[in-house]
């Protein structure tokens, strides 16, 4: 059945009153995908984080959480040199010699770094940083450290309970559409605290609950049950024999994500000190070994044997398996590449405006609503 007339008026109407991204007709395309810098978690995200929607990191203190961040804006450097990344340091304690090991672009011209006052800031700093255009990431660390202008600004026996929610709450849906508007995205970083409300106690994410309901991803970060690597030292002043913990692996549970399936989990080790793999950060090669045997990118032809993404055959095992992964870097992004190519057909593909498409009555170019509706022009 044709259209009722009055559709295109009604249509016509609301793109007079709202604008053109309230009724230009959609097309579905593809998520674009920042690289969180994990094999397994980008696997587990479907790709890793999307640009155009905004996502939450949570996870106790001393979980890698800050580090995965800062992993991703290297990617993100990497992917898209001639736009910067922001890191919006409400805790104001960002180790910048940290993030330059991890890769991370410190320049002028590929960082900025902000130390809001309160909560109120934080909402105009994003919002001036993704308005510019120049801007693909933007870290917010953390919710958890966030307090509201009137609580910032009382004394210590003044309460201002609920104000740091409803900042908030503005604050994400705002900068939700805003990503959606200049092509970008946006990492909050989040902790645990007591749940005072419940009477059975426990914890819960800082933050509203409009934090859950605005995000696409929330990713859950935690430690597995595997022993923490360690290396043998002598202290220097007292020269008696110690250990240093190098490396821990830690799991990441995507327990929300709008795009690809959820639920999935990823577990990897990560290294603060050069001393468990040569270098600090993921440890890729393993990564790569226990994804490209999962997915069927490394085939198994007997206990032994493995059949390498590239064809090649090697023997030893996993432990030759890794060993040729090391030699050969290039195998690691082919098992990445496979790995994502397995679960393609999962990720859903967004809705953008399209604005070829003009209503019916309505003048492309300046949005009025023609007295003929046959005299549309391109």
């Amino acid at each position: 059945m044709p259209p009722a007339k009055g559709l295109a008026k009604l249509r016509a109407d609301l793109t007079k009153t709202y604008g053109d991204r309230y009724t230009r007709r959609d097309m579905m395309v593809r998520p674009t995908f920042i690289s969180s810098g994990s094999l397994t978690v980008d696997y587990a995200l479907g790709g890793g984080f999307a640009l155009k929607r905004t996502h939450e990191i949570v996870g106790p203190e001393g979980m890698g959480k800050t580090s995965l961040a800062n992993l991703t804006m290297a990617n993100a450097q990497k992917v898209m040199p001639d736009r910067a990344v922001g890191l919006i340091d409400m805790e104001q304690a960002y180790d910048f010699d940290w993030a330059e090991s991890l890769g991370v672009d410190l320049s002028e011209d590929a960082f900025f770094h902000l130390y809001p006052d309160h909560s109120e800031d934080v909402s105009d700093q994003i919002s001036m940083l993704l308005r510019s255009g120049d801007v693909s990431l933007v870290v917010v660390d953390s919710i958890g450290g966030m307090e509201s202008k009137a609580a910032f600004e009382k004394k210590a026996d003044e309460s201002a309970m609920g104000k740091n929610a409803q900042v908030i709450s503005r604050m994400v849906k705002r900068v939700a559409g805003l990503c959606r508007q200049h092509n970008a995205a946006v990492i909050f970083i989040n902790q645990y605290r007591a749940n005072i409300g419940s009477p059975r106690g426990g914890e819960k994410p800082a933050g509203p609950s409009a934090l859950k309901y605005n995000t696409t991803t929330q990713v859950k970060m935690s430690r597995t049950g595997e022993t923490t690597r360690k290396i043998s030292l002598v202290d220097a002043v007292s020269e008696a024999p110690k250990e240093l913990e190098v490396g821990r692996q830690l799991r990441v549970k995507v327990a929300r994500n709008k795009l690809a399936v959820q639920g999935r989990s990823a577990d990897f080790w990560f290294y603060n000190h050069p001393g468990g793999i040569g270098h600090i950060g993921i440890d890729r090669t393993d990564e790569a070994a226990v994804l490209g045997m999962a997915v069927g990118a490394i085939k198994r032809l007997t206990t032994v044997a493995y059949e390498m993404p590239d064809g090649t055959k090697v023997n030893g095992g996993r432990p030759g398996v890794k060993a040729a992964l090391e030699e050969r870097p290039e195998l690691v992004d082919l098992v990445r590449e496979r790995a994502l190519m397995y679960i393609a057909d999962e990720v859903k593909d967004e809705r953008e405006v399209s604005y070829d498409d003009a209503p019916e009555g309505v003048n492309t170019a300046t949005g009025e609503i023609l007295s003929n509706a046959k005299e549309v022009t391109a």
